[in-house]
């Protein structure tokens, strides 16, 4: 297949630095001090190559992976998506980095409609629609993002029809071809597809997987795949075994219930393409459903309540974690920080968990 034209971009500009007749100008001092970089290329990936180097000392052959962090701010800088928040500009000192970005203040998905304490099956259609025209850009220019989940899909402002857009691509990779597989584990858990924790290899259908998570979550307020424990989650997600719980499912479309089935189907390959869901009958509304207009607020928010009893002893005990191991950390601050530790672990026993989201 071609190579997408981002991935020319990059291989253009690696060409133009790193292909002089001067060659030795383009490293470091240091480097060119211990090493000889050869002319020999080990490997282009995407946001580096890989060349061979000899130390001068020992005549040692080595691999010297150059990471192309100038591409990555180009070819970032250079999406621009109405659903998407784009990097304007990125700066870098030895401490830090700075992006600029898109400001998108209506806040995360899930909290912002629950707010607002309506919103029907066609209005969660057009959400996912959003989410998929903007995962259709990504995958045209042969970006997966690989960390798709709520928190990381705001609204651009706190108007009611407000945009969605994603962001965060912490865990974004640019593909060489379009048929790549990648092979890094990551994600998030809950939203993780099954062929990333099963080490396959994995592409752009993992970035479906996780829409199909958000959908499920979207209509019925609890994730398809649970567990006690991350072990156990994983487990659930690696099965992928789902019911639509009548309890929670009556008032939902056969039409919304095929569309999940399409997304979270195990095999990648045959899973539906951020494409084909745009055209299923759930999002362009060629069958309308029977429940349109039933207020999903309600039913999502007894969702969340049920699956939070289930996590809510599981959370406590990595809250707790979290704030034992500050207390460490900060033990040379205050004298009363076990106190602290001890009032915190007796408020979070008392809390009733209601976000089983993140």
């Amino acid at each position: 297949m071609p190579k997408g034209p981002l991935m020319k971009r990059l291989l253009a500009l690696f060409k133009k630095t790193h292909e002089k007749d001067d060659e030795a100008n383009a490293y470091p001092p240091e480097l060119n001090a211990d090493y000889e970089v050869t002319k020999k290329t080990l490997g282009v990936g995407s946001f580096a190559v890989v060349k061979e180097c000899i130390h001068r000392e020992t005549k040692k052959a080595y691999a010297l992976k150059i990471i192309m962090k100038k591409v990555i701010a180009d070819i970032l800088t250079k999406v621009h998506h109405p659903h998407i928040v784009s990097l304007h500009a990125l700066y870098e000192t030895a401490d830090a980095v700075y992006i600029v970005t898109d400001l998108a203040s209506g806040g995360e998905l899930f909290k912002q409609l629950l707010d607002r304490g309506n919103y029907s099956e066609r209005d969660a259609a057009n959400l996912i629609q959003q989410l998929l025209e903007g995962l259709v850009y990504l995958h045209d220019q042969d970006i997966v993002h690989r960390d798709i989940k709520p928190e990381n899909l705001l609204f651009a402002t706190k108007e009611p029809d407000a945009k969605l857009m994603i962001t965060d691509f912490g865990l974004s990779k640019i593909l060489k071809h379009h048929d790549d597989i990648l092979t890094t584990a990551c994600g998030t858990p809950g939203y993780v597809a099954p062929e990333v924790l099963l080490q396959k290899g994995h592409g752009k259908a993992v970035d479906l997987w996780s829409v199909g998570v958000i959908m499920f979550v979207l209509l019925s307020g609890y994730t398809p795949f649970y567990g006690e424990d991350q072990a156990a989650l994983f487990e659930s997600i690696m099965s992928g075994k789902y019911e639509f719980d009548e309890e929670y499912w009556c008032d939902i479309s056969d039409s919304a219930k095929s569309m999940i089935d399409a997304l979270l189907t195990f095999d990648p390959e045959k899973r539906i393409t951020a494409k084909e869901a745009l055209q299923h009958p759930w999002i362009t509304n060629d069958e309308k459903p029977s429940a349109d207009a039933t207020n999903l607020a309600p039913g999502v928010l007894k969702g969340m309540h049920s699956q939070s009893k289930f996590k809510s002893v599981v959370t406590a005990m990595t809250l707790l974690n979290q704030w034992k191991h500050l207390d460490l950390e900060l033990s040379d601050v205050s004298s009363d920080s076990d106190s602290d530790v001890d009032n915190t672990a007796d408020q979070i026993n008392k809390l009733d968990i209601q976000d089983p989201i993140k």
